[in-house]
């Protein structure tokens, strides 16, 4: 086997002596965490490491790849750019790496001089891949790189292309490691970078024990809800790291783990055996077939309606008549009156895995029917929101869907007639328009509200000559 192994180390800046100007004293398990897995590296003396970071060109509908002889860094923005690093990248494991990723259909873009100028970005090595290899340097320098940067993809995507870069690294016949950087949690303490949030060490907590514990399971289905408030960059890159070890058994130590500026720092070494385990991505699907089948079995007939609408247009590429959808299922006489009788403004809105998929809705009816404006809804949704790409056949079994039918709006004088979680708020001034659904995660008052619609209807914030209106919704779900 190729595939010597995976580290996993954090990135803080503030660990390098000249940046630090001494507070990297207070880090001093995990410099020696850091130290230790380097040990590790030039133990093994790999001929290629491929460095999976967060911080590098982030696109939104893919992971980039480095396609260059050479890469370089330095730490100019945090002052110190005499602190730099030049390595050759593998021409060949980048090759079989862009063969395997289009072979798999996996999102990506491959990244040269030309390109990165057609885009107005750089290319060089940042500080999530620099600061690891900052420390692999003072014991091991005999190697190429690859670099690739996680894109703004699905947990489940990432992991599905950490497997094809173990296939290209086999492909390749060179000895290889993987090195993921990755800091956890940014929530660990008020005076970190962001508020102490509950979620931050529970996150924290999760990812070094299912390290520890080899229960990478836990890792790769960690909820939304408990990575989000985390506030951390390190999730997406140590699942697709782990997708390389799928299928085969490990031996995992973590050399390090604290907290001591509010920001959860980790290093871990993951070795690969021969022994053969089931895959982890065998169980994924089970489990999504069976979630799937749960969420239809429980979700309104309006819901249902939508969901028929995405699944027509995604693989048949046509809409959904209603006509005939209703002679094939059964709808309750009182809902059948009200979908073809009433008339209403709906939105509807798809969740992946917790994190917003696409919503699109109309404030009034533009429709004959509330049938017909779910479908219409439904079809926007799922093509044509231009904040997402739209959603491909793999995904429709993973979709959450809600449909929220919006009662008539009424103008208010002032906030304290609203209410966040009871009303959505829509503010207009002369031609701008926008609008927030009520009860939605993470706002929780008036003021959050309007400041969102105005950014949406591109109405300054500090604008107070505005008309306001609210609206009640009845969510179906």
């Amino acid at each position: 086997m190729y595939l010597k192994g995976l580290g996993i180390a954090c990135h803080p800046p503030v660990l390098i002596p000249e940046v630090g100007q001494g507070r990297e004293n207070e880090a001093q398990k995990t410099i020696r965490g850091l130290r230790d897995l380097a040990l590790k590296v030039a133990e093994i003396k790999p001929e290629v490491i491929v460095c999976i970071t967060p911080h590098g060109n982030v696109f939104r509908d893919g992971a980039a790849v480095v396609y260059e002889n050479q890469i370089s860094g330095d730490l100019r923005n945090f002052g110190y750019p005499e602190i730099s690093l030049t390595k050759d990248c593998d021409m060949g494991l980048l090759d079989e790496l862009n063969v395997g990723f289009a072979k798999n259909n996996c999102h990506t873009i491959f990244l040269n001089h030309k390109i990165a100028k057609e885009y107005k970005i750089g290319l060089e090595l940042d500080h999530g891949v620099l600061i690891p290899l900052y420390f692999i340097e003072k014991y091991y320098r005999s190697y190429k790189i690859v670099h690739v940067t996680i894109g703004d993809l699905s947990l489940i995507e990432l992991y599905k292309m950490g497997t094809v870069i173990r296939e290209a690294i086999e492909a390749r016949g060179k000895e290889a490691m993987i090195l993921v950087s990755a800091d956890l949690s940014h929530c660990l303490k008020d005076e970190g970078p962001y508020a102490f949030n509950p979620m931050g060490p529970l996150f924290d907590e999760n990812i070094v024990n299912g390290i520890k514990t080899k229960n990478y399971y836990s890792i790769l289905t960690v909820p939304h809800q408990v990575y989000e408030p985390a506030g951390q960059c390190g999730l997406k890159p140590i699942v697709m790291g782990l997708g390389a070890t799928d299928g085969l058994d490990t031996e995992a130590t973590v050399f390090s783990y604290e907290g001591p500026f509010g920001v959860g720092y980790m290093s871990a070494f993951i070795d690969l055996t021969d022994k053969k385990i089931p895959s982890l991505l065998s169980r994924y699907e089970e489990d999504k077939v069976l979630s799937y089948k749960e969420r239809r079995l429980n979700e309104s007939p309006l819901v249902a309606l939508a969901r028929a609408t995405i699944n027509t247009w995604v693989q048949r590429g046509r809409k959904l008549n209603f006509d005939h959808y209703k002679s094939q299922v059964e709808i309750e006489a009182d809902v059948l009156g009200e979908l073809e009788n009433n008339q209403a403004g709906v939105f509807v809105s798809l969740h992946k895995h917790g994190e917003l998929r696409g919503c699109i809705g109309t404030t009034g009816p533009v429709t004959e029917s509330i049938a017909q404006e779910i479908i219409r809804n439904a079809i926007e949704a799922c093509t044509y929101d231009p904040r997402f790409m739209p959603v491909e056949e793999q995904e429709l079994m993973e979709l959450e869907i809600k449909v929220d039918v919006l009662g008539v709006p009424e103008v208010v004088n002032s906030l304290a007639e609203l209410d966040a979680k009871k009303y959505g708020v829509i503010v207009e001034k002369d031609l701008h328009r926008g609008l927030l659904l009520p009860d939605l995660e993470g706002v929780n008052t008036p003021e959050e509200q309007i400041a969102i619609a105005k950014r949406k209807a591109g109405i300054a914030e500090s604008d107070s000559d505005v008309i306001l209106q609210r609206f009640q919704v009845i969510r179906h779900q």
